[in-house]
């Protein structure tokens, strides 16, 4: 059973009611995305992390739907399959600065949404990458919010990498209501395909996860950041289940995508 790692259904209690994403829904292709077997930790190691809230009616209130990385002071690197279904940029916001999902931190309204004009979401997921312009810049600092360096290249096998978020701590579960970190060790794209199939992997792709299970980005981590030593490599997109043996998580690979992120940047900031 395939997942993105986006937000949860009400099922899986990882958002608001008022939202109930079509991709999320419980079929033998269900697409979602957590934290499993990590721990607590700190906005303040994670400065960049950002919660993604959407708005899924006009007497709704906005709730965590997605993760994210400040690259610049009015732009955040997300997920494609988080917004490409959302219509006006006005029904979200950003919070950076915050260590709960839905908690208080500085809250910004983004003003156009991004996403790669190559995204191909009923294929192979290519290409799942999309970026946020905010309607004004986030005032950075030196504690709980600050930009993430993004890689030029990509990480090798066995490094170790480390993903953040408030997605569901088990597959079908319940979102945390605070920050989670985990780390995994990089997993090559060959090795990868040879586990999901043939042509399910591609160079827009990078691969990490705990070949023997139980360490993972789930429901609700879409869209956050995976580091490899301190550097943003990727961005959570889609596995199958969430922590499953045999399976690591699938990200969209930075490096492989810098030509299209640099333009967009350069584009609107």
């Amino acid at each position: 059973m395939l997942r993105l790692f986006l937000i949860l259904t009400t099922v899986f209690a990882l958002t608001a009611s008022s939202f109930i994403p079509a991709e999320n829904s419980k079929s033998k292709d269900d697409l979602s995305g957590r934290i499993v077997g990590g721990k607590l930790t700190d906005i303040s190691k994670h400065p960049h992390q950002i919660s993604m809230r959407y708005k899924g009616c006009t007497t709704c209130s906005f709730n965590h739907r997605c993760g994210g990385s400040i690259v610049t002071p009015n732009i955040i690197l997300t997920a494609a399959h988080c917004v490409n279904t959302i219509k006006d940029a006005k029904l979200l916001h950003v919070v950076a600065g915050s260590n709960e999902r839905n908690g208080h931190g500085s809250i910004v309204p983004v003003k156009k949404i991004i996403y790669h004009e190559d995204y191909q979401k009923n294929v192979r997921y290519e290409n799942d990458i999309a970026i946020l312009v905010l309607e004004i810049e986030l005032v950075l600092n030196d504690y709980d919010i600050k930009t993430i360096k993004m890689t030029e290249k990509r990480p090798s096998q066995n490094e170790i990498s480390q993903i953040t978020g408030w997605g569901t701590t088990t597959q079908g579960g319940y979102p945390s209501d605070f920050l989670l970190e985990v780390d995994v060790p990089i997993v090559s794209n060959a090795d990868c395909e040879s586990r999901y199939g043939i042509g399910r992997i591609n160079q827009s792709m990078l691969c990490a996860g705990a070949v023997k299970g139980g360490k993972d980005a789930c429901q609700g981590d879409s869209g956050g950041p995976l580091l490899v030593n301190g550097v943003l490599a990727g961005v959570v997109s889609w596995g199958n289940g969430c922590a499953r043996p045999e399976y690591p998580g699938v990200y969209a690979s930075v490096a492989d995508l810098r030509t299209w992120i640099d333009a967009t940047i350069k584009a609107n900031s």
